[in-house]
């Protein structure tokens, strides 16, 4: 069983596709197959291993944050129709209408980033510089997915709780669930244990084991929308309490009833399909042709994560395919897996 995604994966990383790959498709009880095929630091030489842990870019997005928010909603102290401007009041000026969902649903209007480690704007500084942007489409009306949707929430979270997100994470979510190699800002011990990302000219070297996305990293490492590292064990882990409704070994996580309407479209009629935090199937979709009804992410350096509704299983696809640059179609990559792994489970 999963025979033809093997071989695909290790032809990918033999033509230099991708320098290494761990992938895993988890149901709600058990992982029912894993494997990790070439390098987490090709130069080095080092191995990619199942234990591996990635710089997980775009997933800290649902990895982290929605989580966070659904926890929240979860204990009454959010509603997703809630002002932004009612935790934030300086946003009341230029984006009254904003709602949290708006923010969880990229519809908020706001652009796909802003580049505040070239403007010298640190991360305390971003909430009140979003809020005085004022040539932004109208909210609403379509989906433009943006970092700084996600920057925001994860302020939100920490407004809430008075907690940092890592914080915040580490002890309501990857404690709970015995996720121990999952966190913002990996401890340097464990720099061989972490795959590689891309090649930087200011650093003459590969970055490895701190954050790729240069906005997190200028803020510390700790951002809404990306600074999660984790690995396959630990993100299946994640996939099965979702899997089981929330719950994991007796302890409720999340309620099934914030899992069931994240993976709802709020956007039928906008151009793309979003669930809150999630993307939904689109065409064309990274989740492939075969595995349609469900919800996923992924991450720039070459992470993913579907999670199929008819088949109750989740595949985690992690590569570090920035370690040799930014060619790789990694879209194709994704939906080619993804259809290998669901036509070897029909």
């Amino acid at each position: 069983m999963f025979q033809k995604v093997s071989e695909f994966l290790k032809k990918e990383v033999q033509e230099e596709h991708i320098p290494g790959v761990v992938i895993g498709v988890t149901t709600a009880e058990t992982t029912i197959y894993q494997q990790a095929f070439g390098y987490a630091h090709y130069s080095k030489k080092i191995p990619m291993t199942k234990e591996t842990v990635f710089d997980l870019a775009s997933l800290t997005k649902v990895i982290a944050t929605l989580p966070s928010i659904l926890q929240l909603l979860d204990k009454g102290e959010l509603d997703l129709d809630d002002s932004f401007a009612y935790y934030f009041p300086q946003f009341e000026k230029y984006h009254g209408e904003l709602t949290i969902k708006h923010l969880l649903t990229h519809t908020s209007g706001f652009q796909p980033e802003i580049k505040f480690y070239q403007k010298d704007i640190s991360k305390n500084k971003t909430v009140s510089f979003i809020s005085k942007v004022k040539d932004k489409k109208k909210t609403g009306k379509q989906v433009i997915y943006s970092d700084l949707n996600f920057m925001l929430l994860g302020s939100l979270v920490e407004k809430v709780t008075g907690m940092s997100l890592a914080e915040y994470t580490t002890k309501f979510i990857y404690e709970p669930l015995g996720m121990k190699k999952t966190y913002f800002n990996p401890p340097k011990d464990e720099l061989n244990h972490i795959a590689a990302t891309e090649f930087i000219e200011s650093l003459n070297d590969f970055q490895w084991g701190k954050v790729h996305d240069e906005n997190a990293h200028y803020f510390g490492g700790i951002s809404g929308h990306a600074g999660l590292f984790s690995n396959l064990e630990d993100l299946s882990l994640f996939a099965r309490m979702i899997l089981n409704d929330g719950v994991h070994k007796e302890s409720r996580i999340l309620s099934s009833q914030s899992i069931a309407l994240s993976s709802e479209s709020f956007t039928k009629n906008l151009n793309l399909n979003r669930g809150l935090g999630w993307q939904l199937y689109d065409t064309p979709s990274f989740s492939g042709q075969f595995l349609q009804n469900g919800f996923g992410h992924t991450g720039f350096t070459g992470t993913s994560i579907w999670f199929s509704k008819e088949r109750h299983y989740a595949v985690i696809l992690l590569t570090n395919r920035v370690h040799f640059g930014r060619k790789t179609d990694i879209s194709r990559l994704r939906r080619i897996v993804h259809n290998l792994i669901a036509l070897e489970t029909t």
